[in-house]
């Protein structure tokens, strides 16, 4: 194989190895807007049920 081959292979691999990156970035985005919604969720639930077991007590 000779130098311009060779270099357009790996760039070729560098390209999907980019490509592959790239999607693993947006799972790992993905997973975190979830998880973070359901702490939310949670943290809402929990701050009501406060609310509602101590009346008296007001929002800040």
């Amino acid at each position: 194989m000779d130098k311009a081959a060779t270099i357009r292979a790996l760039r070729e691999e560098i390209k999907t190895k980019d490509e592959e990156i790239a999607c693993l970035t947006a799972r790992k985005r993905l997973g975190t807007e979830e998880e973070r919604t359901v702490f939310i969720s949670i943290a809402e639930e929990i701050g009501d049920n406060v609310m509602k077991a101590r009346p008296h007590l007001e929002p800040k």
